[in-house]
């Protein structure tokens, strides 16, 4: 199989398990517990090219938002470029693979999310829930810190296993699992 075709399966498969978690885990009332942010991540470090690799995490979002249902166009706007993001914080891991950095691009990645999201529902949600003052925000974000647990625990989790389970099979058998230009 061809290089282009590897890195067209493993996007494809990316999105797939983004979905299923996304769709199971808010079925199950557990928001934000998810692999959408880890495909992404996964994505701007392994996947050759940019392209495939925002396709990722917005087909996944996409996809499941027709499935859950839409919201806020502009809230999903920010949602939305907060996981495209994470395709170039994986690009920044990609640069020198070592645990710290994972760690730091997996716990970066969320707080982005979180940051990002959270910035936006303060700022731009309808009927004025906060405040528009730091007070305002500050309640905004503590409000929103029960999601950043399961956002944070998911990244984590799920980053882990699919860094985890690539790096074994790439030391096992390096010839097959490498998808990289």
């Amino acid at each position: 199989m061809n290089q282009n075709r590897t890195q067209l399966l493993f996007a494809g498969l990316l999105v797939v398990f983004a979905i299923a978690t996304r769709v199971i885990f808010n079925a199950l009332h557990i928001y934000n517990f998810n692999a959408v942010m880890a495909a992404g991540l996964f994505a701007g470090a392994y996947l050759g090219t940019r392209r495939i690799g925002f396709v990722i995490p917005l087909l996944a979002m996409l996809a499941t938002d027709i499935i859950l249902g839409f919201y806020d166009w502009q809230l999903m706007l920010f949602v939305y470029a907060s996981l495209v993001a994470s395709v170039f914080i994986g690009q920044y891991y990609a640069k020198n693979r070592t645990l710290p950095r994972f760690t730091g691009s997996v716990l970066g990645g969320s707080l982005l999310f979180f940051l990002v999201t959270n910035g936006a529902v303060w700022l731009m949600a309808e009927g004025a829930i906060y405040p528009k003052t730091l007070a305002g925000l500050a309640q905004c974000y503590a409000a929103g810190i029960p999601f950043y647990r399961n956002t944070l625990t998911g990244d984590l989790l799920w980053s882990t296993m699919l860094f985890g389970s690539y790096e074994l099979l790439r030391l096992k058998a390096p010839k097959r699992a490498f998808i990289t230009q």
